[in-house]
Formats: structure tokens, sequence, C-alpha cells
């Protein structure tokens, strides 16, 4: 089994996982997803069961439905399995699973956060697990829409930073400083998460932590929850999505809107169309 190098991440990540992390998978199955999975006797193979909520989501409201899910993390395969028993530890570049298996793939950020060097080989394991004319269903993040709203954020606080001097220079410098976090926050030039974005996220991680424990963190703790700030995050190009899937047999369409913060992507599997000269071989 290859390595994964963001194993150590999603280990601490499970430790934390109902204290901290705040991830929206009702509102990506209510806009999204349900309206791509139809109530039927589907195979189903969800990429990335963290706490397994898309397998709960698909047991509560596609009852027809067979589900299946990977992840490889071992603290994330228990908190999955309290929902499910049907989850198989490998990466999504080695799918243990015969051709054509499955008739939807599910990837809610899945490509989004495992490593650059895999993701070519994931998508033709994705590709060779579904049938024909199966869906691959998937949300992954977006430059374009980071881009948006980190131009927006960045003028609005620029202007109200010129406003606050010349009102009150008191005020000037605690709205300086969230300038400088949002301006900071995000690196447009190598469409990546930037340097202040781990330290705002450290905040948010410590503020519902100590919410939910109604305590203050140990130094370890502390450690940890910063550890979990530098998450890794594959943000995409509009190009890098096209050649993403540029060689396979997905015909990708893109439900995005403009400034969209993700991807909204449905792909469909496509029998591969063989060339006269390579039948004539074959016969």
């Amino acid at each position: 089994m290859k390595s994964q190098p963001n194993v150590e991440y999603w280990e601490v990540a499970a430790m934390y996982w109902n204290d901290v992390v705040t991830v929206t998978p009702y509102w990506a199955w209510s806009t999204f997803y349900c309206k791509k999975i139809p109530d039927e006797q589907l195979d189903i193979l969800v990429m990335g069961v963290a706490n397994g909520a898309f397998l709960l989501l698909l047991k509560e409201f596609r009852r027809k439905v067979w589900a299946c899910g990977i992840d490889f993390s071992f603290g994330m395969l228990k908190h999955a399995q309290k929902v499910e028993k049907k989850i198989v530890r490998c990466g999504g570049n080695v799918l243990p699973f015969k051709n054509e298996s499955f008739d939807v793939v599910l990837s809610d950020y899945f490509l989004t956060v495992i490593p650059e060097e895999i993701l070519k080989e994931t998508v033709k394991e994705m590709e060779r697990v579904l049938k024909s004319d199966g869906l691959l269903i998937a949300k992954e993040l977006r430059h374009r829409g980071h881009f948006a709203v980190w131009a927006l954020a960045s003028l609005l606080l620029g202007t109200l930073l010129v406003i606050s001097v010349v009102v009150s220079p008191v005020l000037s410098v605690f709205v300086f400083f969230l300038f400088v976090l949002a301006f900071l926050v995000y690196d447009p030039a190598h469409h990546k998460m930037g340097r202040s974005s781990a330290v705002s996220k450290f905040g948010l991680h410590l503020s519902k932590f100590v919410l939910k424990k109604r305590t203050f963190p140990t130094l370890k703790e502390i450690g940890e929850l910063y550890f979990l700030s530098n998450k890794y995050l594959h943000i995409f190009t509009d190009r890098e999505m096209d050649q993403l899937f540029s060689g396979s047999s997905f015909k990708i369409h893109d439900d995005t809107t403009f400034i969209s913060w993700s991807f909204s992507l449905t792909g469909i599997k496509k029998k591969r169309v063989v060339k006269m000269a390579e039948q004539e071989v074959s016969d």
C-alpha cells in the first residue's frame, strides 16, 4: 500500500473532530448531492468517509442505496464505523475494488485534501471502479471563488481602515490588524491559503474547543490545535480542474457559478471509443 503524506494530520484531526471541525455535510447534501443521487438501487462509494456523515445521510435519505466508503486514517475509520461497518482502509489512488463496481462515486473535497502527486492516479481509480454511465459527484475548492472573497474582504477592510484613521486613530489600530489578517489569509498568486490562514483557523479552533469543553486546553492540546490549523488544501484553478480530468472518459458538467467558493461537478463515465485501426489489429 502506497504511503499517504497527510496521515498524521488526519489522525490528530480525528481526536478533535467532534470539538473543533467546521464542516457542513448536511448543507452540501441538501443543496447539491441529494439533487444528483436518485432514490434507486445504486452502489455508491464515498471517498474519504471522515466521521461517516455522508454514509449516515445516504442511510437516512436514500434507503435503496448500498454504500461503502474508504479512508486512510484509523482515527477517522473509528468514527465512521459507528455509522457504517462497510469501510475499507486505503488511499484514493489504490482502490481495492473490481472494475466497474459502483454506480456513483462521491467526493466531498476529497481531491482537495489529498497530495497533489496522487491526484491523477486517484481520478484514474475512480474512473476504473465506476460502471459505464456511472456518476462522479464532487465538490472541490475553487481558486476563482477564493480570489473573489479575498479581494472583496481586502477592499472593504482597506476602505474601513482609511475611514477609521480619520474618525478614530485608536480604532484604526484594530481595523489595521483585521485588514492584515484578511489580506494575508489567501495567496492569490499561488492559489493557496496565505500566511495568516493558520492563525485565523487556530483562533476559531481554540474558541470552539473552549465553548465545547468549557475549559481551556493544555499546552499539548494547544500545540495539536495549531497543528490542525495548518491543513493542506489544493485550491484548483479552472484550468487545473480541466487538466485533472483530461485523458479520462469522464464527461464533466460544472454547476458552479462565477464566484462560487467551490466547484460542484458531475462527471459521467462514457465508454471509450475504440479506434478502427485498433479494432482491425485485434481482429
